[in-house]
């Protein structure tokens, strides 16, 4: 083994600091994984062009308008826009030429087929190449199968005539950033950096050094996998605490009081609470594996149980409390997870189909998403389901439903918002006798006793 590769199998190597005088980057799609890191960027320093084919995102961005929520990210929009950070419509030519590091955020969705599709790193390639020049650094973020990046040296090749390793640069540096806190954890995670060659390592160290404190060097092969397990991983691992709640509901027990049993002051526990698993990447990651290995059973079991929840739920409330039809079903929450305002692989729609499959009227809100008035979405609701645990539905999501949905009301509340213990409760439960329901006309349901245990965080 040569011995450039032996030092790539080290968890941390040092190379001495090459001088990167040139500081222009492009971002190659400025979305919920490239705009905070052009901004954070922006912050250290360097000149970033923003990339993208999403006019309606351009625009918002051109205002100085953060396009979707995440924190931390408004402030550098405000103030590295156009002193740092600029952005341009789809005009690859020009921005790839003025470029010295190129940074790759493209989307990587699954096809009808479950199968990843590369179709726009493909593509980028197929127009870019043409455009690249000596010295460049290319650094691959978006999430890839195994393989991806060495396809991609040979593409360069190919189309360019460019030595990868001698006249450009290659690295494969994925994100592990949660949405929402990306200019947060930006710094605060290790960046892993897979490179085929010292000098790609080199240059991809010295720009994500300004931005968090530990690298971790490895083969481009290790690095790919390395993304791919990390959500993989959180992914079987919420499966568990939701296979072990459905075992649970059907023996009578209450999860989340066997959880407190399980987890507190027991030095190996770490039993996950059950909740809607969802979101772009825990869901698709592990069909990037599909044609890989034969080995993947704890990978579709997890899929299989996280996508089958909503249905469970909603078997259940069927099975203890009757018929759906002629009945109202509020779904709070839209977002995949709380506090954010992204519906990809969200299982609210899931639940909502299966309601009106069921015989149904169904109305949804979500504090983040333009959706029904929460007070026209609990008017008289017999059933009350908890899809998504915003924080303001925890502060007073309660007080809402006991104001505005029927007194009879079947509360499903997988996240145990409100610490009651319990998956399905009755809201005649919460309250007291002392307790009258208030009249909708009133604005403030005041001198209302909710019985509150605490209760165990949820998924994040």
């Amino acid at each position: 083994m040569p011995d450039c590769a032996i030092a790539f199998l080290k968890e941390f190597v040092y190379y001495a600091p090459m001088p990167l005088d040139k500081k222009n980057v492009a971002v190659i799609g400025i979305g919920r994984v490239g705009l905070p890191l052009a901004l954070v960027l922006a912050d250290k320093g360097y000149q970033v062009l923003g990339v993208d084919v999403d006019r309606d995102r351009l625009a918002a961005i051109n205002q100085k308008i953060l396009p979707f929520l995440e924190e931390g990210a408004e402030t550098l929009l405000k103030k590295y826009y156009g002193n740092g950070f600029t952005t341009v419509y789809n005009d690859l030519g020009p921005s790839i030429e003025q470029s010295d590091i190129i940074i790759i955020t493209l989307g990587t969705p699954i096809d009808s087929s479950y199968m990843p599709n590369f179709s726009q790193i493909i593509n980028f390639f197929e127009e870019a190449c043409p455009f690249l020049r000596e010295g460049q650094l290319i650094i691959l973020r978006s999430t890839i199968a195994p393989g991806v990046t060495e396809s991609v040296k040979r593409l360069i090749a190919l189309k360019s005539k460019l030595k990868v390793g001698h006249d450009i640069f290659l690295a494969y540096c994925p994100e592990r950033i949660a949405e929402g806190k990306a200019v947060q954890e930006l710094s605060e995670i290790p960046q892993i950096i897979g490179s085929l060659d010292d000098k790609s390592a080199n240059l991809a160290a010295n720009i994500f050094r300004k931005i968090t404190k530990t690298i971790h060097f490895t083969s481009p092969l290790s690095a790919e996998l390395a993304k791919l397990y990390c959500n993989i991983y959180r992914y079987i691992d919420f499966a568990i605490g939701n296979e072990f709640m459905m075992i649970a509901e059907q023996q009578g027990a209450d999860i989340y009081e066997v959880l407190k049993l399980v987890n507190d002051g027991y030095k190996r526990a770490g039993l996950k609470s059950p909740g809607f698993t969802a979101g772009p990447c825990l869901v698709k990651d592990s069909l990037f594996l599909l044609d890989k290995s034969p080995y993947l059973d704890l990978m579709v079991a997890a899929w299989r149980i996280n996508e089958n929840l909503p249905g469970f739920l909603v078997n259940k409330l069927k099975e203890k409390h009757g018929s759906f039809i002629g009945k109202k079903v509020a779904i709070l929450g839209l977002a995949f997870k709380k506090n954010i305002d992204d519906t990809r692989y969200s299982l609210s729609p899931k639940l909502q189909n299966y309601f009106l499959g069921e015989g149904a009227s169904v109305m949804t809100h979500d504090p983040l998403i333009s959706s029904d008035t929460l007070e026209a979405t609990l008017e008289d609701a017999d059933f009350v389901i908890i899809a998504t645990n915003h924080d303001e539905y925890k502060e007073s999501g309660l007080k809402q439903i006991i104001r505005f949905a029927k007194e009879s009301c079947i509360i499903c509340d997988i996240w145990n918002m409100w610490g009651t213990n319990k998956i399905l409760f009755n809201l005649d439960d919460l309250r007291t006798k002392k307790t009258p329901r208030p009249n909708h006309n009133t604005k403030k349901a005041n001198g209302i006793s909710i019985p509150i245990t605490p209760g165990l965080d949820a998924q994040i």
